[in-house]
């Protein structure tokens, strides 16, 4: 995401395009209503005017705004850090495991398939199928094949 001052450069370059026509028009107006002899003093007040606007965006721009710039090191360690979740190390285990089986068909066959057909034959369900291989020879099954097999060992999925 772009910083404030590359984001807002076109509506700034705009409120000092109106400010500069309102400041000429102003003149405009002044110079037909004096005398010719302080006429002069109006365009150099008018002049006067624009460049003190632009020596103090200049200064500005220079100097450097608070709000624009990068927290310091002391105000970045004052805010508040973000608190890493902290997950249960058994769902870590079983979320690489089943990465590794979707990766890996020899890991599936010899490591995830035995352990979900114990797990099966555990809670009385019988007749799961081992999920066909993949067109990606070497892939293993995909999440939603382990799934299902999941929802079907667990009671929640239809026989197919």
């Amino acid at each position: 995401m772009l910083p404030d001052r590359e984001r807002h450069w076109p509506w700034v370059m705009a409120g000092y395009i109106v400010l500069f026509a309102v400041i000429a028009a102003a003149t405009a107006y002044v110079y037909d209503m004096v005398a010719a002899p302080n006429r002069p003093v109006v365009i150099r007040l008018a002049v006067v005017m624009i460049v003190c606007v632009l020596l103090v965006r200049i200064r500005g721009h220079f100097r450097g705004d608070p709000r624009w710039d990068r927290p310091s090191s002391f105000e970045a360690a004052l805010a508040r850090q973000r608190v890493a979740p902290k997950l249960d190390p058994a769902f870590v285990k079983l979320r690489e495991e089943l990465a590794s089986a979707h990766q890996s068909r020899s890991y599936f066959d010899k490591a995830l398939w035995p352990r979900l057909r114990a797990l099966a034959q555990s809670r009385g369900t019988a007749g799961i199928t081992m999920p066909q291989e993949r067109s990606w020879v070497g892939r293993g099954p995909s999440f939603r094949a382990i799934a299902g097999l999941i929802d079907r060992i667990a009671g929640r999925g239809a026989e197919s």
